[in-house]
C-alpha cells in the first residue's frame, strides 16, 4: 500500500471515526489520522501501522480489541444528547449514558455492544 492508498483508506472512512483509536502498536492505540500522518512522515510507526492496514489487522489480541472497542464507545458515547436513542430486541430502551454503565458493569448488554464495537472496527480496517 503506498501513501496514497493509505490516504484513500482514511479518506473512505466517516470523519466521526478518524478520530477513534483503531490500531495498536506496541501497547500504543492510533486512530487512523495519527497512522496516516505516520506513514505521511515515512516513519518506521508509520510502515508497521501501514502494514497492519494492508493485511485488514488491529495489531491485537482479543483482550486488546475489547479494550479499544470500550475506549471507543467511551469517547463517542458522551457526545450522543443524553436521551433514549437504543433499543435491544428486548424492547429495553437506553440512553447514551444508561448503554455506557452497562458497558461498564460489564453486563450482558454491555458485552453485546463491545463485541459489536469489534465488529464494526473490522469492517473499518478492511476498507479500500
Amino acid at each position: 500500500m503506498t501513501r496514497e492508498l493509505m490516504s484513500n483508506w482514511l479518506n473512505k472512512l466517516p470523519e466521526a471515526e478518524k478520530d477513534l483509536p483503531l490500531l495498536l502498536l506496541e501497547g500504543i492505540a492510533y486512530t487512523p489520522r495519527t497512522a496516516y500522518n505516520e506513514v505521511a512522515r515515512n516513519s518506521p510507526t508509520g510502515a508497521k501501522l501501514q502494514a497492519l492496514v494492508e493485511t485488514g489487522r488491529f495489531g491485537t489480541t482479543i483482550s486488546d480489541e475489547e479494550s479499544i472497542a470500550k475506549t471507543r464507545l467511551e469517547q463517542r458515547l458522551p457526545t450522543l444528547p443524553d436521551k433514549p436513542l437504543f433499543a435491544t430486541l428486548s424492547g429495553k430502551i437506553f440512553t447514551p449514558s444508561q448503554l455506557l454503565e452497562e458497558i461498564r458493569s460489564d453486563s450482558q448488554i454491555g458485552r453485546q455492544w463491545v463485541t459489536n464495537e469489534v465488529a464494526h472496527m473490522k469492517l473499518l480496517v478492511q476498507i479500500r
